[in-house]
């Protein structure tokens, strides 16, 4: 087993952005992930970290111990994850600088399930069984057919895909991608603030998203009176960006959708453009990656992307914060700007601020109770305002970004006023 204080691979150069998605889902964008602030349900007269007193798995006098689950190895989901332990340990030093939680070191125990189910409770057996930690951070797609147990246990857990809604002791962030709580006319605001009038959905059916994706956009776009022209598939080599072309020209659409693979959607963009199609919106589910215009350049110039989190050239506090404390803990990561850093900053946060408000002597179910007890957490601003409360609900605020006029960078897209810290909000649809 590898040394747990130690740190992944040095990272090569360029925004990763995309891969967890693409990985887990050969899909996308990440979209929000819920994490939690909340106050200890122990009745227990509290205890100082100094005291000892506290008989919570995990935590003794002068430590909380905390376990960490992500694929370290295991072929390309194990690249996709590649930055996970790099931005817990980030996430973790700032808060150990600033004195901890109650004047408790934190402390990370990791173990690599290589996005195996049986490897992954074996490792979460391992972890609480043996190394008695307080809860876990679960940054795997590994996770599901363990949730059951761990919610038997009463084992706090935060992180991605790991069930939230279905298991109360389960906080993980919500996805576009699953197909699941999505029905929104976020979508549609945006394609209509842009002076679209009609789409073209263009989906690759090989995606294992891309039924739940089409079903997302079509009542989105319609609820805001953008007529959706109809629906391409592009199977991967079974067909040509030319033939999209021709379908957008003969819907006389102005708006491309797609849900395909990043270079894909950028091949079709590209050929339209060639062609003289006149599109106001092209908006791909995919493609926040700067690796994906270092290539393209200003062939991409005005395309759009989901993006569910705030943008990583938002001059934010709470992304200058997030900058800040991966320069100064993580420096092997060359650069951090990927959902799978920002997943895992957040995912500890989650942990960190839970047990902060959890009080001197937290309790793992206090943890829980308290968690869904939270309304609004927005991770200092990283994700759009939360309600764990109400884990089923439809997420409703996303963020989008516009490559530039020369195709060297990404934007945001200033959201309409009113809109809830920097990000589009909609309504849900019934």
């Amino acid at each position: 087993m590898p040394n747990p204080a130690g740190r992944g691979p040095t990272a090569p150069a360029g925004r990763r952005r995309g891969r967890i998605a693409a990985a887990a889902t050969a899909a996308a964008v990440l979209a929000t992930l819920p994490a939690a602030l909340a106050s200890c349900g122990s009745t227990q007269e509290p205890a100082t970290a100094a005291s000892g007193s506290c008989p919570s798995p995990g935590v003794s006098g002068d430590t909380i111990k905390i376990g960490l689950i992500y694929p370290d190895t295991g072929g390309q989901i194990a690249d996709s994850f590649r930055d996970v332990r790099s931005a817990v340990q980030a996430r973790v030093d700032a808060q150990n600088a600033a004195g901890g939680v109650h004047g408790r070191t934190v402390q990370i125990v990791w173990r690599d399930d290589q996005s195996d189910p049986g490897l992954f409770r074996t490792a979460a057996q391992d972890l609480v069984d043996n190394q008695k930690v307080f809860g876990l951070i679960v940054e795997s797609i590994a996770a599901g057919p363990t949730a059951s147990w761990l919610e038997a246990n009463g084992i706090p857990a935060a992180g991605v895909a790991i069930g939230a809604g279905q298991h109360r002791n389960l906080f993980s962030f919500g996805s576009l991608f699953t197909g699941q709580n999505v029905n929104v006319d976020t979508f549609g605001r945006y394609v209509r603030a842009g002076g679209g009038t009609k789409a073209l959905v263009v989906v690759d059916p090989s995606q294992p998203a891309a039924a739940g994706l089409v079903g997302v956009f079509g009542p989105s776009l319609t609820s805001q009176g953008v007529q959706v022209a109809g629906q391409e598939n592009y199977p991967a080599g079974a067909t040509t960006p030319a033939h999209i072309v021709d379908a957008l020209r003969h819907a006389g659409a102005d708006t491309l959708i797609g849900v395909l693979k990043p270079a894909d959607f950028a091949d079709i963009y590209t050929a339209a453009k060639t062609a003289g199609v006149k599109l106001k919106v092209a908006l791909s589910a995919a493609g926040y990656e700067q690796d994906l215009l270092d290539q393209r350049g200003a062939a991409l110039a005005g395309m759009s992307v989901i993006v569910g989190y705030a943008s990583f050239e938002q001059a934010s506090p709470a992304m200058t914060a997030f900058h800040s404390a991966m320069a100064t803990y993580s420096p092997e990561l060359q650069d951090p700007n990927s959902e799978a850093a920002l997943s895992a900053y957040v995912s500890t946060d989650e942990m960190l601020k839970g047990l902060d408000l959890a009080g001197a002597c937290p309790t793992r179910e206090g943890f829980i109770t308290g968690l869904h007890k939270v309304t609004d957490y927005s991770a200092g601003g990283l994700i759009a305002p939360t309600d764990l409360s109400n884990p089923t609900a439809a997420t409703t605020c996303f963020n989008f970004v516009k490559a530039n006029a020369t195709g060297t960078r990404f934007e945001p897209v200033t959201p309409p006023a009113g809109s809830s810290d920097g990000f589009w909000c909609g309504k849900p649809l019934s």
